[in-house]
C-alpha cells in the first residue's frame, strides 16, 4: 500500500513539525506528504522545516483546504497510490499500527472515501460517524439564515458543542455514512481519478458535505470503519479567526453547497 498525505500549513508551525514527525516514524515508507503553503511563508523555511520528510508545495495564494489536495491532484500525478488522505494537521496517531491496518484493508469497489473513527479530545467524543443520511436543503437554508446573525450563530455553536459534549461517548459500528468528519478523510484511487478536474468553489468550510455530494454525484460511497483511529487535538488555526468572520465564511461556503448540489439544475 502506498499513501498521499495533503496537509495545509497556516500559522501552524509547529503542529506541522510534530505531523510530519509523526507519521514518519510510524508509516514504514508507506505515506508520502505533502505540505501545501497557504501562508506566504517563506519557501526555504518550508523545507528546512519538513526536513527532506515531505514535499512543498506553494501556489502563491491560500487556496483553501480542500482545495489545496484538489488543485495538488489536478498538477501531479497521483494514480501510484491506493489512497489520498486529507488531513488537519492536529491529529495524533494513538494508534501506531493505522497504515499498516488500512494496508490490510480490501474495501468494497464503490467506496470512493474511507472515515475513521475520530476521537476529539475538546469534546471527549467521537466525531465520526458524521453524517448519516444526506442533509435535508431545509437545514442548509435555515443555517444560512442563522449564520447571517452573529449572536444567533454564536449560540448555535454553543448549544452544539454543549450537545457533543453531553453526550456519552460511544463508538459507533463500522457503516455506510452519507459523509466523513472533515478533519481526517481518505480517499481512494478510483474515487480521486473521478474528482481530479473539480474546484471547490470557496475557501473554507463545508467540505464534508462536498465530499458527500461528490460522492453521491458519482454513485460511490463512504465508509466508516471503526476499526482505524485518529485523534482530533482541536486546535484548529481557523479558530482564530473572528466570530464575523467565520460566521460569513460558513454561510458563504453553505450557499455555495446549496447552488451546486441542491438546486434543480445541479
Amino acid at each position: 500500500m502506498k499513501c498521499l498525505n495533503v496537509i495545509v500549513f497556516y500559522d501552524n508551525r509547529e503542529e506541522v513539525s510534530k505531523y510530519i514527525s509523526e507519521v514518519s516514524d510510524i508509516s514504514n515508507g508507506m505515506v508520502d506528504m505533502v505540505v501545501v503553503n497557504n501562508r506566504n511563508s517563506r519557501r526555504e523555511d518550508l523545507d528546512a522545516l519538513c526536513a527532506g520528510r515531505a514535499k512543498v508545495v506553494d501556489y502563491g495564494e491560500n487556496v483553501g483546504y480542500l482545495n489545496s489536495m484538489l488543485k495538488y491532484i489536478r498538477g501531479e500525478g497521483t494514480d501510484r497510490y491506493d489512497y489520498v488522505i486529507l488531513s488537519n494537521t492536529d491529529i495524533h496517531y494513538d494508534m501506531k499500527s493505522f497504515f499498516s491496518r488500512l494496508a490490510e484493508k480490501q474495501y468494497a469497489p464503490d467506496i470512493g472515501c474511507i472515515a475513521p473513527s475520530v476521537f476529539s479530545t475538546k469534546i471527549q467524543n467521537y466525531q465520526n460517524p458524521h453524517y448519516i443520511e444526506r442533509i435535508p436543503k431545509e437545514k442548509f437554508e435555515r443555517l444560512v439564515r442563522i449564520f447571517g446573525h452573529p449572536w444567533l450563530g454564536r449560540l448555535y455553536l454553543k448549544l452544539s458543542e454543549w450537545k457533543a459534549t453531553a453526550a456519552t461517548a460511544e463508538k459507533k459500528d463500522s457503516r455506510y455514512v452519507y459523509s466523513p468528519n472533515g478533519s481526517y478523510m481518505i480517499f481512494t484511487r478510483d474515487f480521486i481519478a473521478k474528482i481530479r478536474g473539480y474546484e471547490y468553489g470557496v475557501t473554507l468550510y463545508s467540505e464534508e458535505s462536498c465530499v458527500g455530494e461528490l460522492l453521491r454525484k458519482h454513485n460511490m460511497k463512504c465508509f466508516y470503519d471503526n476499526s482505524i483511529e485518529v485523534i482530533h487535538q482541536e486546535s484548529t488555526v481557523t479558530g482564530k479567526m473572528n466570530y464575523k468572520a467565520r460566521f460569513e465564511a460558513w454561510r458563504t461556503s453553505m450557499e455555495y453547497i446549496l447552488r451546486e448540489f441542491y438546486s434543480e439544475n445541479s
